[in-house]
């Protein structure tokens, strides 16, 4: 990851604020729209398992194929092989299935509500691990986090169907375990290491991971025509997660970690916009309520004295499905 103490061209004064300012917003704007997409593919009846592994492979060979035309080798040896394996497990296959199976039981513009998590999970993990000191007031935003949810998951009302709550808890585990990979992606980089071809050959790794899982479970989804809610939901799932792939690692490059944090607010308003105007989804008072909360815990979290690090992986290495 982009470190706080490298002078980013943004820091410099060599690039106007309004450039990764307007990539942010198209950033957000298309992981927000991944989740919509994740709900046509299973409406169209694609497995989640299934669906992640195309994901992985359309994006994957996209990616790569890009770093081939501007001359970037993808390395395989041991040290990046087992960096593209770790991560693409745990950052991109067991996530990302997690999140398709519960967006099938919750609407979309809810689902995007789990974003936010992924900095107040990494807060909590890097005090467990000794790479953040205890805040009193980033506690405080992971306790406004947590009673968003609440406001989720306890009245009746907050959700089109009562029996979803389960399945909303359980979407939360997607954004623990990108928590989890921002740490370990930082931990395990290989020094000197170039970031679209780690993301091109963490993508393939989870799709080679998922392969024999798709076979075994004998639930591959191929594409054909007509092209219909599955087939739609597939490519646009591709396509989203190429172009952001490309625009994180440039603003990454230009503004750095804690300039892309602010991503996570984006994502989860234009995740909640996708929701209603492509599926007319309508929320009860409690959903808007807890996003309330939810924004002011991520805003307690993301808040740091002039000068302080960043918290370990400020900017996730992969997107919400994306």
């Amino acid at each position: 990851m982009a470190s706080d103490h490298q002078i980013t061209p943004l820091a410099a004064g060599t690039v106007s604020p309004a450039l990764p300012l307007a990539m942010i917003l198209a950033l957000g704007s298309l992981w927000g729209l991944a989740f919509s997409f994740s709900k046509m593919a299973t409406i169209g009846g694609v497995h989640p398992v299934s669906y992640t592994f195309w994901q992985g492979l359309g994006a994957g060979i996209l990616v790569a194929a890009i770093c081939w035309l501007r001359g970037m080798r993808i390395p395989m040896n041991r040290a990046y092989l087992g960096y593209y394996i770790t991560i693409g497990l745990i950052g991109i296959a067991v996530p990302n299935v997690n999140l398709v199976a519960a967006i099938a039981h919750l609407p979309a513009g809810v689902m995007v509500l789990t974003i936010p998590f992924v900095p107040l999970m990494t807060y909590v993990i890097a005090i467990g691990l000794k790479m953040e000191r205890f805040s009193l007031l980033r506690f405080a935003g992971v306790l406004c986090g947590l009673a968003g949810v609440a406001l989720i998951v306890l009245p009746k009302a907050s959700l089109p169907d009562a029996d979803a709550a389960p399945w909303f808890l359980m979407a939360l585990l997607t954004p623990a375990f990108y928590a989890a990979t921002n740490v370990m992606a930082a931990r395990l980089r290989p020094p000197g290491s170039r970031s679209a071809p780690l993301a091109a050959g963490m993508l393939l790794a989870a799709a080679v991971l998922l392969a024999p899982v798709v076979l075994w479970l004998d639930v591959m989804f191929l594409p054909a025509l007509p092209v219909d809610e599955a087939e739609i939901g597939i490519i646009g799932q591709i396509a989203v997660s190429c172009v952001a792939y490309l625009i994180f690692f440039e603003v990454l490059r230009l503004a750095g970690p804690v300039f892309m944090s602010f991503t996570g607010y984006i994502v989860t308003l234009t995740g909640i916009g996708w929701g209603v105007l492509l599926f007319g989804e309508r929320h009860s008072p409690w959903v808007w309520g807890a996003a309330a909360l939810i924004f002011a815990g991520l805003a307690l979290v993301n808040l740091r004295r002039s000068g302080a690090p960043a918290p370990a992986g400020s900017a996730r290495p992969a997107g919400p499905t994306g």
